[in-house]
């Protein structure tokens, strides 16, 4: 029984310090995320576009129209 409440606790402590710390973490990942997302702009913008290739078109075959025999 003392097993299960101390690790009650310690659940409650680990969940506590958690709620403290994420909005920190989240504010860190998304300051980081916001940086790579304009350094890929910047890249974007920077670069010639493409030329796209040529799509060829491939012929499947002649369409056949069977009809029912009685």
């Amino acid at each position: 029984m003392v097993g299960l409440l101390k690790f009650f606790l310690i659940l409650t402590v680990i969940v506590y310090i958690f709620k403290i710390i994420a909005p920190f973490i989240v504010k860190y990942l998304l300051n980081r995320l916001s940086k790579k997302m304009q350094y890929f702009d910047a890249d974007l913008s920077s670069s010639p576009p493409k030329k796209e290739a040529k799509k060829t078109k491939v012929e499947m075959g002649e369409y056949i129209d069977y009809e029912e025999i009685d």
